[in-house]
């Protein structure tokens, strides 16, 4: 059997990253820690071996900061990758791109980490377009 962090996590005062093999001797209860969502447990040669450590299916969970508190944002691989292309691009053309987003976590990671404000307008127009609240907020606002 091998174990497979799917967080950052700990065990004997070793840190494992996400993806890292973490030794069967250093985790008293794997099970434990699989039903939590800390690692994944998967037989050598199990068919599912490859399903269940592919990087798509990990999610990261990524520290935001709002106002006094902090969340744990969980962002798939691939919704992490497309975040930090659009945080590369000009804000014209990061506003085209943000237009076409339908997760709302990658919304969120842009809003509180990219700066610029034509990004933070936009990001929250589309979180607003995505959830129906725009048009609500608009009419409270009158």
């Amino acid at each position: 059997m091998r174990l497979i962090a799917r967080k950052p996590c700990c065990f004997e005062g070793r840190k494992y990253f996400i993806g890292e093999e973490v030794p069967l001797e250093a985790v008293a209860n794997p099970k434990a820690q699989e039903k939590m969502g800390v690692i994944s447990l998967f037989e050598e040669n199990g068919p599912e071996c490859r399903e269940r450590v592919s990087p798509d299916s990990l999610k990261i969970f990524v520290p935001i900061k709002r106002k006094d508190k902090e969340m744990e944002l969980p962002l798939k691989c691939e919704d992490l990758r497309a975040a930090v292309s659009i945080m590369q691009m000009s804000v014209k053309d990061a506003t085209e791109a943000i237009e076409k987003i339908t997760e709302e976590s990658i919304l969120i990671f842009l809003n509180a980490c990219d700066s610029r404000k034509g990004i933070k307008e936009e990001t929250e127009a589309r979180a607003a377009e995505l959830t129906g609240s725009g048009q609500e907020e608009s009419a409270g606002d009158q």
